[in-house]
């Protein structure tokens, strides 16, 4: 079977360019970096190349001030402390407590360490400092981790790596070098029918169309701060199968207006804009 049924079998409707950099990243082994606005299926390809390769998903969702301990692990104080409390009244106890056996991982190391296909994703790299980013370099370049009291830590398999990045700020170059690249925009107005179609296929053709059709209107309105993602055009094309056609009609837009925008001053900018139609 080839990939791009594979993907439509995982429910993502890829470009040529997506397959063939997931085909590439996984022969490679190198990392895919994702870059494009909010809502456009960076996320899902990660979801997808997890469903095709039969992996496990590991997720690190990154923000201001995360650290590496936090994505990598930690030593378990509490036992390390009973254990020395035990080691000065018994001659057997363990002396050493920066071992492994005291060491708690998460999801980085756990990626690295397994034996098992794993896909790592790394969602919102670019909410991360540059300190963080500088630190991923190791496990992306040399599939490896350094924990000074562990020292380096190999892995056997390379876990199939997909960074995502909102661009909310500029990467390093050093990243980007290390990465396959994908700049994912919104898709055209038929791609998009299609991807609703894929989730949602019991509508009348029209409606596809007049659903990306309003779609495509709000995104391109100046004052709507959070458009109207793919995903919550798939929403809007569900709602429909249960409330019924007309519910995309102009005078009742406003009843299930919370599917299109997420905040009350892009519902006012929608009404306005409605208003204009």
């Amino acid at each position: 079977m080839d990939l791009s049924t594979q993907f439509k079998q995982a429910a993502y409707l890829p470009s040529p360019e997506i397959i063939t950099l997931s085909e590439l990243a996984m022969k490679l082994d190198k990392p895919i970096l994702v870059e494009g606005p909010p809502g456009v299926g960076k996320t899902a390809l990660a979801k997808a190349l997890a469903t095709i390769t039969q992996a496990e998903l590991y997720r690190i969702q990154c923000y201001e001030g995360i650290t590496a301990e936090q994505v990598i692990g930690e030593f378990n104080y509490q036992r390390q402390l009973l254990a020395i409390e035990m080691a000065t009244t018994k001659t057997d106890a363990v002396s050493d407590v920066f071992t492994p056996d005291f060491f708690i991982s998460r999801p980085l190391l756990k990626a690295i360490q397994t034996t098992e296909p794993v896909v790592l994703l790394i969602d919102e790299i670019d909410r991360a400092d540059e300190e963080f980013e500088a630190f991923l370099l190791e496990a992306l370049a040399e599939n490896q981790i350094t924990i000074p009291e562990l020292g380096t830590i190999s892995g056997d398999r390379t876990p199939l790596v997909v960074l995502t990045s909102n661009a909310t700020r500029q990467l390093s170059g050093a990243l980007r070098r290390r990465s396959l690249y994908l700049a994912l925009d919104y898709p055209t107005p038929s791609r998009e029918q299609e991807i609703i179609r894929l989730h949602v296929p019991d509508l009348a053709d029209e409606l596809y169309q007049r659903i990306v059709a309003l779609l495509t209107t709000i995104r391109q309105a100046d004052d709507i701060r959070q458009p109207p993602s793919i995903s919550e055009g798939i929403e809007l094309a569900k709602a429909l199968t249960i409330l019924g056609a007309d519910y995309l009609e102009k005078d009742r837009i406003e009843e299930i207006i919370g599917i299109l925008v997420k905040s009350k001053a892009d519902i006012t900018a929608l009404r306005r804009l409605l208003a204009t139609r």
